[in-house]
């Protein structure tokens, strides 16, 4: 009894399929950055009682638990990227993300107590900037379906985070945290590919509109 749907509307809907919102490469490249980061940033998470509990830190299981109050940063952080992505564009703030994150992971390898805090600050720091920065670019990009582009980001999101922790885990029991640290390094490749993608972009688009 319902009115029949105009071909126009479902032409509207037919384009607003999850395989074109993955066919698009600008879509997809974001989808993987949240998989990669995410992949670091639940690692570290995941990994590093196990390097805290070892010589030279030794650390007890409640000194090991007060760190993850860094996580408390997320909620500060979060903010702050989407006035900085407001301000200076998202693949700035994506690329400041990335930064941060490199520069953390280098700084939880040293065996020092101070480097670690402040490497695990900074990993939560980094990790939710990019998170921001990326979802912020996603819905820029789009006039509609966004509630399918975030569902895939999302699935993307914890796929990665669980793939991540698994090869992580894989690394580690071949050739412990170093062997770790070098896979967080290769993923870091990917949102960092993913920040020059996005500034190479919007550098061709800025001279194409003023062509």
């Amino acid at each position: 009894m319902l009115p029949r749907t105009s071909v126009e509307q479902r032409e509207i809907e037919k384009s607003a399929g999850y395989f074109k919102l993955i066919s698009r490469w600008d879509l997809l490249r974001l989808y993987i950055c949240a998989g990669g980061s995410f992949g670091i940033f639940s690692s570290v998470f995941n990994y590093l009682p196990f390097r805290l509990s070892a010589p030279p830190f030794e650390f007890s299981t409640e000194m090991t638990t007060l760190l993850y109050c860094a996580y408390i940063v997320g909620i500060f952080i979060g903010p702050i990227a989407g006035k900085i992505s407001d301000r200076f564009g998202s693949r700035t703030a994506l690329m400041a993300g990335v930064i941060i994150l490199g520069c953390s992971l280098a700084l939880i390898s040293l065996p020092s107590i101070p480097a670690v805090v402040l490497g695990l600050l900074g990993t939560c720091a980094g990790f939710f900037t990019i998170h921001a920065a990326a979802i912020g670019s996603l819905n820029h990009k789009l006039t509609r379906d966004q509630g399918r582009a975030n569902a895939l980001y999302v699935l993307s999101y914890y796929l990665g985070g669980w793939l991540g922790i698994t090869c992580s885990g894989i690394a580690f029991e071949q050739g412990g945290w170093i062997t770790v640290v070098y896979f967080w390094a290769i993923l870091l490749l990917i949102p960092i590919s993913t920040g020059i993608s996005e500034r190479n972009s919007f550098e061709n688009l800025h001279h194409t509109n003023n062509t």
